[in-house]
């Protein structure tokens, strides 16, 4: 055991990490009167949690029940399990979908989090079950959050970067030595301190997606060339040191890419609403070379990425005028910025993208006869009642790339949060949850199901936590 300061804190429960995962572990465990601490690395809150568009995905909701889609928890598991390959722990899925809606009731009813009045159906979901906050943006639930917090009287420390784990002689996780003042720029300056925890100690950092040398090692195609919507602050050092006790892994080369960003914009950017709320379910994807369609535009994340991969050039999203108007998403910002563009027909369209002309109009005329018939006769894309023939003008289109997004490998858990070690036993003392885990998604993560599994895991993380010191005090 490495020797501990002499005046350490010492505190009931240590969370690392403040985005939707670490907060909610914190609001559970604070209300079984726990005394918890959150440390966040950077100066400000939330993580990746807070650029995400904060969709959650749940079943058997009134907006489900108001739009006539019949939806329950084995449905969802089966989409995950499917969607997963079978690389993802059975029993963790089956508690985050039969959770799902206990999930999302309490963002609403608990935190205040309020949602547009529809429900969404995106790639690799069988039916429509994602819901996505009003200012389409994971700010308003990390704020919520942060004000039960504070009526919780639970501090979140801000600059304050874990730089080991301690570990007592009978391999129990007892506490952190911090970098208080941490910056990425000198991430070993600063002055080191001590905390204790006396029943826990919860990672929520989150994924690796921006640490390039890692990614790298995992999966040799995503080079530095491939952009990222991750913070820069999406790296696996936390995680290497979980590893360094022992701590078993899982599906660490599963690194998630999306199809629906931007080279034009840094990060997740906001034309993202455009590639995935528009494109995916009422428009198409055209391979600049070709002209031609290359997939099926909802199918899951992974398949479509891939054959991004494989394309090794452009590619451009294609939606119409009806399209935009019945989707509903306010498009002014990124059609002002010229990341969206607009065309009065698609041989202009054609031309501004160096796209065989003949070719696009092609496609588009054989795409268009299918849905006419409800059939995608080239990729079987799943019809929907609210997809039109793409034809009626003014024509929208964005260039279109795959970003590394979301990690799926991570930290082997047990339905309780807790860490195993690679002789399957449990490391006690610490608890993980949220990206930083690799049992939920497998080989793929369908959207919105992050947000879900975040509030599930991490709240039964906290009620662990929060029994543990109930039991204490019998």
């Amino acid at each position: 055991m490495m020797e501990i300061s002499s005046r350490p804190q010492v505190v009931d429960v240590i969370v690392v990490g403040s985005g939707f995962a670490g907060l909610s572990v914190a609001i559970e465990a604070a209300s079984g009167n726990a005394e918890v601490i959150v440390l966040e690395k950077m100066k400000a809150i939330g993580g990746n949690s807070i650029i995400s568009d904060g969709g959650i995905a749940a079943w058997g909701t009134k907006e489900q029940q108001d739009a006539g889609v019949i939806d329950t928890a084995e449905k969802m598991f089966e989409d995950m399990m499917r969607s997963g390959e079978g690389l993802n722990d059975p029993k963790i899925v089956r508690l985050v979908c039969d959770r799902a809606a206990e999930a999302y009731a309490w963002s609403k009813d608990v935190l205040g989090v309020k949602y547009q009045p529809r429900v969404n159906l995106f790639g690799g979901h069988s039916v429509p079950r994602c819901y996505t906050p009003e200012d389409i943006s994971g700010v308003s639930t990390i704020l919520r959050m942060k004000e039960k917090l504070a009526s919780l009287s639970v501090p979140i420390h801000l600059g304050v970067s874990v730089a080991s784990l301690i570990v007592d002689d009978h391999r129990r996780v007892v506490g952190v030595r911090v970098i208080d003042g941490y910056s990425m720029t000198s991430p070993h300056e600063g002055e080191y301190r001590d905390i204790l925890a006396r029943k826990g100690v919860v990672i929520a950092s989150g994924g690796f997606g921006a640490d390039v040398s890692f990614r790298q090692r995992l999966d040799p195609k995503l080079t530095s060339d491939i952009l990222t919507t991750n913070k820069r602050s999406a790296t696996s050092e936390l995680l290497q040191a979980c590893m360094s006790i022992g701590a078993k892994t899982a599906n660490l080369d599963i690194i998630q890419c999306i199809p629906w960003t931007t080279p034009d914009e840094n990060g997740y950017g906001k034309g993202a609403l455009f590639g995935d709320y528009i494109v995916s379910s009422y428009g198409v994807l055209i391979d600049v070379k070709s002209g031609e369609r290359f997939v099926d535009e909802l199918g899951n994340r992974k398949i479509i990425a891939d054959r991004y991969f494989e394309k090794k050039h452009g590619v451009v999203g294609i939606a119409d005028d009806t399209a935009v108007r019945d989707a509903g998403w306010d498009l002014a910002s990124v059609i002002q910025k010229k990341i969206v563009l607009i065309f009065d027909d698609l041989k202009t369209l054609a031309d501004h993208y160096g796209i065989p002309k003949d070719a696009l109009v092609k496609t588009m005329e054989v795409y268009n006869e299918g849905l006419r018939k409800r059939e995608d006769p080239c990729f079987h894309k799943s019809i929907q009642p609210w997809m039109n023939p793409i034809q009626t003008p003014p024509f929208y289109a964005m260039r279109m790339c795959v970003k590394t997004h979301y990690t799926c490998g991570g930290l082997v858990i047990d339905p309780s949060g807790r860490v195993l070690s690679n002789d399957d036993t449990i490391i006690e003392g610490l608890y993980a949850a949220g990206e930083v885990t690799g049992c939920t998604h497998g080989a793929n993560r369908l959207g919105s199901c992050s947000v879900t599994e975040c509030l599930v895991m991490g709240r039964i993380v906290g009620q662990t936590l929060a029994s543990s010191m109930n039991d204490s005090r019998k």
